[in-house]
């Protein structure tokens, strides 16, 4: 598994401690951006990630922002990126399980204990076979090739 994290100005303190937290823990990753609070747009630092995590299924992003939201909305762009912005380890279980998602969005203002609990759940939980969840997947891919 090989993990891509970033973020924008917003977001650069909080993705600081999940970087700890991923050291500490020995996840292999790559920091794409920013190293300090200098203004600098999501949307570049997004389309970073997701095209990481658009070569290779084994691939995982990380993205961070003010809200989230910028950095969600930029990286379901491209095709086969599954990103959602969660607040809840639980919800990025759903969101890992039903959806297979890949990238994990995250609002900066999030409490970095809970940050890192999310980040733990994202990396561990293990996508469902489910036949209900792969049709649903094949039909994303179908409106993604529209």
């Amino acid at each position: 598994m090989n993990i891509f994290i970033g973020a924008d100005h917003g977001g650069v303190e909080l993705k600081q401690k999940i970087v700890h937290w991923l050291q500490q823990n020995q996840y292999p990753f790559e920091d794409v951006g920013p190293f300090s609070k200098t203004p600098c747009d999501y949307p570049l630092i997004a389309q970073k990630v997701a095209l990481q995590v658009q070569k290779n299924d084994q691939r995982l992003g990380i993205l961070i922002c003010t809200s989230g939201v910028g950095m969600c909305i930029t990286a379901n762009k491209f095709k086969n990126v599954r990103a959602a912005l969660v607040h809840t380890p639980k919800v990025t279980q759903k969101a890992r399980e039903h959806n297979h998602i890949n990238v994990l969005c995250l609002a900066g203002t999030l409490d970095a204990d809970i940050a890192c609990l999310i980040v733990q759940k994202h990396l561990t939980t293990v996508p469902s076979l489910e036949t209900r969840h792969l049709r649903r997947l094949k039909q994303i891919q179908e409106i993604e090739d529209l």
